[in-house]
């Protein structure tokens, strides 16, 4: 019988050796056809990599040249420089200054926005005064602006071996010289650095970049024996009255060269990439033989090792795998078994026994951590209910010192509503239509402070959300935020909006306005609320937020973000499918 199975594993591991050579012999044949095939793919593919690798830098470049003609029409609309033009003569010296000052601090502030500019200019020729970022001001030198350099506005120009950007308003009408006129001047250097960057690619022989005429070209090589025939060809097609990229043909370098040209229709930008064919090919040249002389041998023992792996570890690996999956699903009814004593019959035996464990264990370590949440849940609550008394407190003095009784009787009866809802009932939890209308009270009582400066959108609850029951005061802390932190020291025109939105699978509360600028409030406030930053107290915005994710779920709570007014915007979210049902209300006597 054993002699019998041995002749029969035998005979299946000839078969199988003999499929394995049948089926490699066309291997090897389409191999020698693939490797052909391979190596004109590869050369495409470089050459398209190179062709792409360049018409990113050129499109990155159009629209930082874009941007620097962005800055400089948003300099000849400025106020300051308008209003220096056109009363110089009627205004007094330290207004003058004082404008100018403002104009040099832009031209600084546009200079510091990328490291491709050398240097911004202002020149102001009615009133004779040239403002520099770098010199800073003076009196407009003669012959400083020339016709050469007014013939392209908004394009790269070369002048006295300089790279400019002159614009100037392109519907005035003038004589001799604009009247306002911004320069930009380019650092070649950082052009050069830019270019020279692809060279790092060793099947780059050398990279032409052309800036609006073939008289403005930053030329990077990898050989410098091919800077000189490259500035020689480029420069005998300075001629060329076209200055359409498209018609340029390649320099003569030699047959070991691959020219590819990329360029924006739209621009005068174009980027002339010479590649040097016995570097894109030498790789498999060298390392083709040695391929096909381990092919075969790597082949066979790879498919006798996997073959081995596959009875020996693999399929009880998958085994396991698929136990532990059944466990994610929560079957904590298996029982898995191994017929060898090894590793593998250790691992069953104390997933077994794993599973027994987590059986015991699970019920003490659930209820555990309910009860931790709804211990924390009782000391978040109660921390929030005496936060609002000292302002109310504070504004009732305040208005009785000014003498505005009725105000302050009014206030008073607001405050008691205020206090009305929170000792109406022990329960933690009421519907959102009541949270709303105590969130607007509240709303009423700030603006005894804010009315002149602040003006209020209340949105009505949809009625689908009305009966919504969510924990109490978790709107008002929102909206003393946003006058606490936003609108505090708004003179004027200040705006708080407060909506309820319906979604499908959630309810939102957006309270959100048009406070001082936010930035780094901001992103200090998404730290805390996602954890990466820890909080010396739980008090206020993080409290809601901690509170609502102990009710509902890791899905909701907190999210900020800028408002479309100018200001902060916290959107407030429950989800419906939320896990507040499994939390009992916490009593608060």
């Amino acid at each position: 019988m054993k002699l019998t199975h041995r002749l029969w594993q035998s005979s299946i591991y000839k078969r199988l050796f003999i499929a394995f050579i049948a089926a490699t012999i066309p291997i090897y044949i389409l191999a020698g056809i693939l490797y052909s095939w391979a190596s004109s793919l590869l050369r495409k593919d470089i050459v398209d990599s190179a062709e792409t690798q360049s018409e990113n830098y050129i499109s990155e470049l159009n629209g930082t040249l874009d941007r620097f003609n962005s800055l400089q029409y948003d300099m000849l609309n400025d106020t300051y420089l308008i209003q220096l033009v056109n009363a110089y003569d009627i205004l007094e010296p330290y207004r003058k200054i004082e404008l100018i000052h403002f104009l040099r601090a832009k031209l600084v502030s546009i200079r510091n926005s990328s490291d491709l500019i050398v240097d911004t200019r202002l020149y102001l020729s009615n009133i004779g005064i040239e403002i520099s970022a770098v010199d800073g001001y003076g009196l407009m030198k003669e012959n400083v602006i020339t016709p050469a350099m007014l013939n392209d506005p908004y394009n790269i120009i070369s002048y006295n071996d300089s790279l400019l950007i002159v614009a100037y308003p392109l519907e005035s009408e003038y004589k001799d010289t604009p009247e306002i006129i911004v320069e930009i001047e380019l650092r070649s250097s950082e052009l050069k650095r830019g270019v020279g960057a692809a060279l790092e690619k060793e099947f780059t022989g050398a990279l032409v970049l052309g800036l609006g005429s073939n008289d403005n070209n930053i030329i990077a090589v990898a050989d410098d024996k091919l800077e000189q025939p490259i500035k020689e060809h480029y420069r005998k097609l300075v001629q060329v009255e076209s200055k359409s990229s498209n018609k340029l043909p390649p320099a003569d370098l030699g047959k070991d060269y691959i020219f590819v040209h990329s360029g924006l229709s739209e621009s005068h930008l174009y980027v002339d990439h010479y590649l040097y064919k016995p570097t894109m090919f030498r790789t498999i040249s060298e390392y083709i033989q040695w391929f096909w002389l381990f092919f075969g041998a790597t082949v066979m023992m790879v498919a006798l090792y996997l073959y081995y792996i596959n009875r020996v570890i693999n399929k009880p690996m998958v085994k396991l795998v698929r136990a532990f999956k059944r466990v994610e699903e929560g079957n904590f009814e298996l029982n898995i078994r191994h017929d060898k004593d090894d590793e593998f019959g250790y691992l069953y035996e104390q997933f077994n026994e794993m599973l027994i464990n987590m059986k015991v264990s699970i019920d003490e370590v659930y209820n555990q951590q309910i009860h931790r949440q709804n211990a924390e849940l009782k000391q978040l609550q109660s921390q929030i209910n005496p936060h609002f008394l000292y302002n109310c407190l504070f504004s009732i003095i305040r208005l009785i010192k000014m003498q505005k009784d009725e105000e302050a009787i009014q206030f008073t009866n607001q405050l008691a509503k205020y206090f009305q809802f929170i000792t109406r009932n022990k329960r933690d939890t009421v519907p959102l239509e009541n949270e709303a209308s105590h969130a607007r009270n509240y709303v009423m009582l700030q603006l005894a402070r804010f009315s002149d400066r602040v003006s209020v959108e209340f949105d009505e609850v949809p009625d689908s959300l009305k009966p919504l029951s969510v924990p109490r005061l978790i709107i008002q802390p929102l909206v003393e935020n946003a006058f606490v932190h936003g609108l505090e020291n708004v003179t004027e025109g200040g705006m708080l909006r407060v909506r309820f939105l319906d979604e499908i699978e959630r309810a939102v509360v957006v309270v959100e306005d048009n406070g001082e600028d936010i930035d780094n409030g901001l992103a200090k406030l998404n730290a805390l609320l996602i954890g990466d930053q820890e909080a010396q107290e739980i008090t206020g915005i993080l409290n809601v937020h901690k509170r609502l994710q102990y009710s509902y779920g890791a899905g909701s709570g907190l999210r900020a973000s800028r408002s479309e007014l100018g200001g902060l915007k916290i959107e407030l979210i429950i989800e419906r499918k939320g896990a507040m049902a499994d939390v009992s209300d916490v009593n608060r006597g």
